[in-house]
C-alpha cells in the first residue's frame, strides 16, 4: 500500500497487486475499542497488474474534528485503519458500453439471403437452399466429404438431402448460427438429422428436448430413440427414469406392447434389475 501525505490537509491510500484480480475493498476507521465505521467502500471492480489503484482519501479536518476534539484519534493520539479486500481469479469485465456479438446473426443473415452462395442444398420434397461450401464444410464432415475428391457435388455443386424442408431448413439454421430455436416443437425428427449429418451439439440440444417430454406413456419410444441413434446420455436418462419406480407402469403402455426388439427388452431388464 501507499500512504501520500502525513502532515499535510489530506491523506490520499493506493493500494498495488502484483496480479489482475477481481477485487472489494473497504476501509475501515477504528474509533475505540468495538468501536469502527466504514469510510470507503469500493464494490468488486477489475484491478491490473501492477498499477496504483485509488482507494480513499481521508481529510484533516474529518480526521480532527474541532467540535468533537479528536473526533478519529485514538487515545495514544494514534490513527486507527482497518482494510479488507476480497479477492477473485475471475476478473469480470463491464461490457455494458460493448455491442452485444452479431456473428450468429450474420451468418444467419448469410443463409436467408443467398450471398456469394456457391451450392445448393435439396431437401427431400425439391426445396432447394442456397448455401455455402466453406460454412457446410467446417460444420459437418458428412457435408465436408460431399465436396471432397471427385464426387458428384463438386461438378454440379448441388447436394441432394434425405430430409424433409421443415427440419432441413433447421439444420441449416443451427449450422449457420449455431441455435436451434425449433428444438423443443420436433425434437425426434432433429434427433435423426443430428445423428445422420454428424452435428453433436444439436444432438446434444435434441437429448435435452426429449428428456424434458420424458413421460410414463412416452418412455419406450424415446429409449429406441435414443438407441437407434446412439444418443448415449438420453438413454442413460431414460433407463433411470424407468428403474426410478415407472418399470410396472411402462410394461401397460402401448409402447411397450409394440416393442419388437428383443435386445432393447433385455437391456431394459438388465438396468431395472442390475443393484436391486
Amino acid at each position: 500500500m501507499r500512504f501520500l501525505g502525513r502532515d499535510n490537509d489530506a491523506i490520499i491510500i493506493y493500494y498495488l497487486s502484483p496480479y489482475p484480480v477481481y477485487l472489494k475493498s473497504i476501509l475501515t476507521i477504528c474509533l475505540k475499542r468495538f468501536e469502527e465505521r466504514s469510510i470507503a467502500i469500493n464494490e468488486y471492480h477489475a484491478v491490473q497488474a501492477n498499477q496504483w489503484e485509488y482507494l480513499a482519501t481521508l481529510f484533516k479536518k474529518d480526521i480532527t474534528n474541532y467540535v468533537e476534539r479528536d473526533k478519529y484519534l485514538l487515545a495514544n493520539r494514534s490513527l486507527h485503519l482497518k482494510f479488507k479486500f476480497m479477492v477473485s481469479n475471475d476478473i469480470k469485465v463491464d461490457r455494458t458500453n460493448v455491442p452485444e456479438a452479431q456473428l450468429s446473426n450474420d451468418f444467419e443473415n448469410l443463409l436467408n439471403n443467398g450471398l456469394f452462395s456457391d451450392v445448393t442444398i435439396k431437401s427431400a420434397e425439391g426445396n432447394e437452399y442456397k448455401v455455402h461450401k466453406a460454412v457446410l464444410a467446417s460444420r459437418s464432415v458428412v457435408l465436408k466429404a460431399h465436396f471432397e475428391h471427385n464426387t458428384t457435388e463438386c461438378y454440379t455443386n448441388v447436394v441432394e438431402s434425405p430430409l424433409e424442408s421443415e427440419v432441413l431448413r433447421e439444420v441449416l439454421k443451427f449450422i449457420y448460427s449455431d441455435k436451434a430455436p425449433r428444438v423443443d416443437e420436433f425434437p425426434e425428427k432433429l434427433l435423426a438429422a443430428a445423428d445422420f449429418y454428424q452435428l453433436s451439439r444439436l444432438k446434444s440440444l435434441c437429448e435435452e428436448a426429449l428428456h424434458k417430454k420424458l413421460t410414463v406413456e412416452n418412455a419406450i419410444e424415446i429409449l429406441q430413440l435414443a438407441d437407434l441413434y446412439s444418443a448415449k446420455t438420453l438413454k442413460q436418462l431414460t433407463l433411470e427414469f424407468i428403474k426410478d419406480g415407472h418399470a410396472e407402469l411402462i410394461t401397460k403402455t402401448e409402447g411397450w406392447a409394440k416393442v419388437k426388439s428383443v435386445d432393447l427388452i433385455k437391456v431394459i431388464y438388465e438396468y431395472v434389475m442390475a443393484n436391486d
